[in-house]
């Protein structure tokens, strides 16, 4: 990193006038130029070409917002600093208002000044458009006026800009946007709270590990601690996705593939959670992709993308199954398929997952309304969505006549009251002990609980 001296200040300017008037003169149209703002002797450096970068794309994500043309961009890095010149489509008086927006949108943002300039060169002041001035690093006076009386110590400007750099490079570590940060997280709790709530009938709980032999509370713990990074991808995926939305599910299958090996690596092997994957990275993307278009998402839109995510899903991978296919080895999903025409998950999403809808949702309101603890309500729940779920865990272990029998119970529990009364939580707890020493584990509901709270956050939001 070299120091700058006057002649280098004296050629990169007349270096960027001379781009500037060039861009103007071949696309007659307003100029931005970004430049660094860092004082001191050492200007071009890591951070600052960062900064710059960064400073370009948000400008770059302005213009997609309101519908200004980027014709062309340059970039140059002079020892006085980084520099971009962008020839930009738009009323300038409009694109000086947006650059002051991005000028103002942080503590690191006061190190790069937009400066915008209307086609026959004219720059566009903020005086002008009734704007403040840019203020001084350390205090609300203009900037150039603390400049030219000297207010400030240099070393306390230096330090200024230090802790101004030191929370750009901080900020950089953060690849995505708030909201694919909260869907991400929604979805890692409810992982972590289905697995909790306690007693789950046939399922590892914190009481005991249900009707499993390979896997207990703590594997779970670390399954979802796994799976973690995958529910921010999808939620990242589908807040960045454009175009149809049935193109999104091979680019969440892929990610979903990924978090899988990933969850049984943490498990050595124990499958705890690949079908929550599907159904929660699916809910997650569709949560983030909706939240993108509108503000105060209802659960009934975030299902309904959900839906179009996977139009055709039934017809294009399960329908061809029941003509047969030799000796063709199918999963334990595809089997119930041809055995008993049960779709499984994939025809209760692209149906909207009306169970949720219908007693998923409705269950775990109408629970904590009336005053359950979270943990009590996420049982109820699920004793509620047992009452209709075809759990494809059930009839793939045990078959139709074990699932009719399992819904009948949960049936007569809720008819009782559930975790609302204290008939049904003894009936709950007595169940329990009957899954257990039956082998029976209906992981199917226990994904539709998760999916259930997740979409219950997101109405909190």
């Amino acid at each position: 990193m070299q120091q700058v001296t006057l002649t280098d200040v004296l050629e990169a300017k007349e270096r960027l006038a001379s781009l500037q008037a060039e861009l103007r003169s071949i696309h007659k149209i307003p100029i931005i130029s970004i430049t660094t703002n860092i004082p001191g002797a050492v200007k071009d450096s890591t951070e600052s070409r960062n900064l710059l970068r960064l400073a370009a794309d948000r400008v770059r994500s302005m213009s997609r917002e309101q519908g200004f043309s980027i014709v062309e961009e340059r970039f140059i890095y002079p020892l006085t600093g980084p520099t971009a010149v962008l020839a930009v489509a738009g009323d300038p008086d409009k694109l000086k208002l947006a650059c002051i927006t991005i000028e103002e949108s942080g503590y690191f943002a006061r190190l790069f000044d937009l400066d915008v300039f209307d086609a026959a060169g004219r720059q566009i002041s903020r005086r002008g458009l009734g704007q403040t001035e840019r203020t001084c690093f350390l205090c609300n006076q203009s900037a150039v006026l603390c400049r030219r009386l000297g207010s400030h110590a240099s070393q306390d400007i230096m330090n200024n800009v230090g802790e101004r750099l030191s929370s750009f490079v901080a900020a950089a570590t953060n690849p995505w946007p708030k909201a694919v940060w909260d869907i991400g997280s929604w979805a890692l709790e409810a992982m972590l709270m289905e697995a909790a709530c306690t007693p789950s009938p046939g399922l590892v709980d914190r009481d005991n590990a249900g009707a499993h032999r390979d896997m207990d509370f703590f594997t779970f713990l670390m399954s979802s601690s796994a799976l973690a990074g995958t529910m921010f991808r999808c939620a990242a995926a589908g807040y960045q996705h454009q175009g149809l939305l049935q193109d999104l599910l091979p680019v969440l299958r892929y990610i979903g593939k990924d978090g899988e090996q990933q969850m049984l690596h943490a498990t050595c092997g124990v499958n705890t959670q690949k079908g929550l994957v599907f159904l929660l990275g699916i809910l997650a993307a569709a949560t983030a992709y909706t939240t993108k278009l509108a503000s105060g998402v209802a659960a009934a839109q975030i299902l309904d993308t959900a839906a179009a995510i996977t139009r055709g899903i039934v017809a294009r991978e399960l329908a061809p199954l029941a003509g047969g296919l030799g000796n063709a080895k199918l999963t334990a999903g595809e089997n119930l398929y041809v055995q008993y025409g049960v779709t499984g998950i994939r025809g209760e999403i692209e149906a909207g997952i009306p169970s949720i809808r219908e007693y998923g949702l409705p269950a775990v309101t109408a629970a904590l309304e009336q005053g359950l603890s979270l943990n009590d309500a996420l049982v109820h729940t699920l004793m509620s969505l047992m009452t209709v779920v075809q759990d494809t865990t059930i009839l793939h272990r045990h078959g139709m006549e074990v699932l009719l029998t399992v819904q009948n119970q949960a049936k007569q529990i809720i008819a009782q009251g559930g975790m609302l009364s204290d008939v049904g939580r003894k009936q709950i707890s007595a169940l329990d002990q009957s899954f257990i020493e039956r082998n029976i584990s209906p992981g199917g509901v226990a994904d539709l609980v998760a999916a259930t709270y997740f979409l219950h956050l997101t109405a909190k939001a």
